[in-house]
């Protein structure tokens, strides 16, 4: 059995009265392929209330059980003060995008308010931005025209100025200045601004001090506009995004920009922000120092979709922090290509509820992700590809409570995975295959509150950063030699030890400073490897990886393919950066 290792703070002292659970407002936030719910309550003073969470397409009579649930609560201590939150939550995942499905949410709780609600929930689509009425045309030039085929629109500003909604903005191959769109479109009719296919239409910043591509202005919201095969360059902010929502931003090529796309306002009005199949490239040095300011990402909000993009060169490359702590539910963040990262592969830094990241490649990082901290969570990180991170694969700081660490991969120098001292709480780490060159784990505290599940994971060192005799783990400043040392206290009875041999190439640079070129190790699992089979079953979130019953350790099934990282279209890799592409895509 998995140890929880933590104590309740009502459990010291005196006894807290027992309460029964009180339901409270139930909300639901659908991406594509996920619905997170969450349950307000109050009551339950003894915590010892539980949600189970299951879904259904409309019109099905099986209900399906979502992923694991976490429960807040109001008195863990984040960030120096107390939570001030109170609910459970939870995802139901892998659902077809378009489609409207029931989910029957059940509170119980041994002490009384037993609940169960059942609501009706419509998971987006791209197919939301309706079709289009008009197709204007543009040309650079610096203003006239009238859009029409033989009298296109001289200059982007001069279409854009003329927008209205269900417009398409046909632009021809050609240099353009800095434009600015003030005019919002419908979920029928969007506006699309929209080069040729191989990006040729290019706006230029020429080095301006601010966007190079602003969407709005600090005095209104923006919706239900789309940017497509673009290249925008040389500026401060490549897309100054100013309170949008429910826009599109796909298969463009963003470059030598401070910032790539960039939530600069703080008001908190963005919402159902989509970004994929981008290219987006910085001007941040790697390796670095400090905590450079710049981000590939830099997304508020709720509801946000980053997915199949390349981003590379930047303080934080993928980033989904919310302004001044404010609560952001429902992001999805998937097969992106994240590298020379000076701090954060992904940032989801005050998130609250249902953040989904998976299937991500971060390679010459400081941290793979980071997560100080997460208010109350479930934040789920899963499936992600880790390597040659400076500092650890999951950042585990200013108390982060609410975590759902499983089947991941990493190989570091340096400890495989580690805390800096600092408590997280109610968190699940699970069917892990981490490699490092000191300790496997180094953990300095155990939760004084809640819990930490840690089992059914797969824990390797080489020992290249001491010694060979040193030993493997230390847990609560305790170290342990080996992992059979780690089980007799109850902790990873189910974990085994694995080593780089265990797979394909695990082959770290000399330091954490020498780039890795992207895609050359392969952290998948040799056919001899000690790591098959020894998983646990996670409900919902294995569903589409797992098909035997008995889940890998880490990122890979054995067998399968590598995800596909970063854009589904061709694009040319900046000269100055190595990268080895996956032989199904050479």
């Amino acid at each position: 059995m998995a140890l929880f290792l933590g104590l309740l703070l009502a459990q010291v002292g005196v006894a807290a009265p027992q309460s029964a659970v009180v339901a409270g407002e139930l909300r639901a936030d659908a991406t594509f392929s996920h619905i997170g719910v969450s349950w307000a309550i109050s009551g339950d003073t003894n915590r010892n209330s539980t949600l189970t969470l299951e879904y259904r397409l409309v019109g099905s009579s099986t209900w399906r059980a979502a992923a694991p649930a976490m429960r807040a609560n109001p008195s863990t201590i984040v960030e120096g003060v107390a939570l001030n939150r109170n609910y459970h939550a939870a995802s139901a995942m892998w659902l077809s995008d378009g489609e409207e499905y029931e989910l029957r949410a059940t509170l119980t709780d041994p002490d009384g308010g037993n609940t169960t609600r059942t609501i009706t929930k419509r998971t987006r689509s791209l197919a939301d931005f309706g079709p289009t009425v008009r197709t204007r045309f543009v040309v650079p030039g610096n203003g006239g025209g009238d859009g029409t085929l033989n009298n296109p629109y001289q200059g982007i500003q001069t279409a854009v100025d003329n927008a209205e909604p269900g417009d398409t903005f046909t632009l021809a191959a050609g240099t353009y200045q800095p434009f600015q769109i003030l005019a919002s479109g419908t979920q029928a009719q969007p506006i699309r601004i929209s080069g040729p296919l191989n990006r040729k239409a290019i706006i230029d910043g020429a080095n301006t001090t601010r966007g190079v591509v602003t969407l709005g202005e600090s005095n209104q919201t923006l919706g239900f506009v789309i940017l497509e095969n673009l290249t925008i360059q040389n500026g401060a902010w490549g897309i100054d995004a100013q309170h949008t929502h429910d826009i599109l931003i796909s298969r463009n090529v963003i470059r030598d920009v401070g910032f790539g796309i960039y939530n600069r306002r703080q008001t908190h009005q963005e919402y159902n922000q989509t970004v994929i199949d981008n290219v987006i490239t910085g001007r941040t040095t790697w390796p670095g120092t400090g905590i450079p300011s710049e981000r590939g990402l830099d997304l508020r909000g709720t509801g946000n979709v980053v997915a199949y993009n390349s981003v590379m060169n930047f303080g934080d490359c993928i980033s989904v922090q919310p302004w001044n702590a404010q609560s952001s539910y429902g992001q999805d963040i998937y097969h992106n290509e994240a590298a020379f990262c000076v701090d954060d592969g992904i940032e989801i830094d005050y998130n609250q509820a249902n953040t989904r990241v998976w299937n991500n490649r971060v390679t010459n990082a400081r941290t793979g992700v980071s997560i100080q901290p997460i208010y109350g969570g479930p934040a789920y990180m899963f499936r992600n590809n880790f390597f040659n991170i400076a500092g650890a694969p999951f950042k585990l700081h200013n108390q982060p409570t609410g975590l759902f660490i499983a089947h991941n991969s990493s190989a570091r120098i340096g400890n495989a995975l580690s805390d800096d001292g600092q408590q997280w709480r109610n968190t699940i780490i699970r069917n892990n295959f981490m490699l490092g060159t000191r300790y496997a784990f180094e953990f300095m505290t155990i939760a004084d509150e809640g819990f930490r599940d840690v089992d059914y994971n797969g824990w390797g060192t080489n020992h290249a950063s001491d010694s060979p005799s040193a030993p493997d783990f230390k847990w609560n400043n305790e170290r342990y030699l080996r992992l059979s040392n780690l089980q007799q206290i109850g902790v990873e009875t189910h974990g085994v030890t694995v080593s780089f041999n265990d797979v394909y190439n695990a082959t770290l640079p000399a330091s954490v400073d020498v780039a890795s070129p992207i895609g050359e190790a392969d952290l998948r699992l040799q056919n001899s490897s000690v790591a098959i089979n020894k998983g646990a079953v996670i409900a919902n979130l294995n569903d589409p990886f797992v098909t035997d019953g008995q889940p890998d350790l880490g990122a890979f099934e054995l067998g399968k393919p590598l995800p596909h990282y970063g854009p589904r279209i061709d694009y040319q890799i900046p000269s100055n950066i190595r990268v080895y592409l996956p032989l199904a895509r050479r």
